[in-house]
């Protein structure tokens, strides 16, 4: 079957785990491009798709759908100018901070680290900022710097006055912010990613591991251990916490944001212990509940007008996908009534109540969320998603003795996993 070639040459050129936004997607995508290349036969496309250097650049856009906006997740940002000023510049009042920002999407991120490190009181000649995306049209569309409303969703509008001038096609960043990042085409799943670039401070790489087959996420941990100088801070995302033990990397203590250091093997040593590192005993902001394993998306004004609310009954598909699907497109309420009404006919399914504990914590109901990961882990104890959310629920209310045994049951799981050994 041709879609089944092209999602493993997906795999193999960018690491995307077909699983991470599901076969139905990727077709939608195919089909997509189909229709632009004016091909009716897949087989066709394929073919086309193999000679043309060009149309899989098309077909990478299509698939990879960029979800970011200003200031995303504050905390992160107020947690880097903490850190910056209050560890880094004491140590290197003369130095150049290097950040980098991969996948930097559409720019709203490496923009708006460079705005909190002014804010901070850094100049520019302070700090330098490069910003990677394997997507060529989200560069270019970062290189433009040109926004509308819906990048700066839930923020002080305050810093949109102060930093963009309003146009007729939306608020376009001041120049001098702009000079301040470096954009650079390049894809971190290949092995050989920066590889003799110049270590930095701070690495902010978010929502990317979830997308990766298992091969790629360690390939791709390794290579942040390499970019990352020894104490430097990495930023991921919440849901991306289990994947980074066993490395390098240690919670940052008391931190808001889902921050970690890069350590030496000395201080992994000491640090870490065979049963749970001591560093995720941390408070999770309760921000954090609002970022989610599934990446929900929610699409920009346009294609929402457009489009009508999902009708289960009118469409001959499984509850549970069109359950995803309403929760990427950012309709929360409706993704809950597509988990419940497949709930209805399937009560023991462990992946429908992750799912809807993951669309209730990000509505912010983190007692009914709690209630529905728990279902998931009575059903399939090794759900590994419902442990780790759960636990995360666990640290932000405070109960730090739960909070670490589900972290105990999810360091298992990474160890068996890793051995090679087969999880019922």
């Amino acid at each position: 079957m041709a879609q089944s070639v092209i999602e493993a040459l997906l795999r193999s050129k960018i690491g995307l785990d077909v699983n991470s936004i599901g076969s139905s997607a990727i077709a939608s995508a195919i089909y997509q491009r189909m229709a632009d290349c004016a091909i009716t036969q897949m087989s066709s496309y394929l073919g086309h798709l193999q000679d043309s250097p060009q149309e899989w650049d098309a077909l990478i856009d299509s698939v990879i759908v960029p979800e970011t906006w200003f200031f995303r997740e504050p905390e992160s940002f107020a947690f880097l100018k903490l850190y910056v000023l209050s560890e880094w510049l004491p140590k290197k009042p003369q130095g150049v901070l290097r950040v980098l920002s991969v996948p930097c999407a559409t720019g709203e991120e490496p923009y708006s680290i460079a705005i909190a490190l002014l804010e901070a009181g850094l100049t520019s000649a302070q700090f330098h900022i490069d910003a990677v995306d394997i997507s060529k049209q989200c560069l270019l569309k970062a290189q433009r710097a040109t926004y509308d409303n819906y990048s700066f969703r839930g923020n002080n509008l305050s810093l949109q006055k102060r930093y963009f001038q309003s146009t007729k096609s939306g608020y376009r960043l001041h120049d001098k912010i702009k000079s301040m990042v470096n954009f650079i085409n390049g894809n971190l799943a290949v092995p050989d990613f920066f590889i003799n670039t110049q270590a930095y401070d701070v690495v902010f790489c978010r929502n990317l591991l979830i997308y990766f087959d298992r091969a790629t996420k360690q390939q791709t941990i390794r290579s942040l251990e390499r970019l990352l100088v020894e104490g430097g801070l990495l930023f991921v995302a919440h849901a991306e916490a289990a994947l980074l033990m066993k490395t390098q990397f240690v919670l940052v203590h008391q931190s808001s944001a889902v921050a970690y250091k890069n350590l030496s093997n000395h201080q992994k040593f000491v640090e870490k212990t065979d049963t749970i590192p001591s560093s995720y005993k941390s408070t999770i902001h309760p921000q954090l509940a609002t970022q989610n394993r599934y990446n929900f998306r929610i699409k920009d004004r346009a294609e929402v007008s457009q489009e009508k609310p999902i009708a289960a009954n009118n469409i001959n598909t499984d509850l549970l996908e069109l359950a995803k699907t309403a929760a990427n497109q950012g309709r929360l309420d409706e993704a809950v009534q597509l988990c419940n009404d497949y709930l209805n006919q399937n009560q023991m399914n462990a992946e429908a109540y992750a799912l809807l504990g993951e669309v209730q914590q990000a509505m912010g109901h983190n007692e009914q969320a709690a209630q529905s990961f728990r279902k998931a882990i009575y059903l399939q104890p090794n759900h590994e998603a419902a442990l780790t959310h759960l636990a995360l629920l666990k640290e932000q209310q405070g109960d730090v003795d739960s909070a670490s045994l589900l972290w105990r049951r999810v360091y298992r799981l990474q160890r068996q996993k890793d051995d090679g050994v087969e999880l019922e």
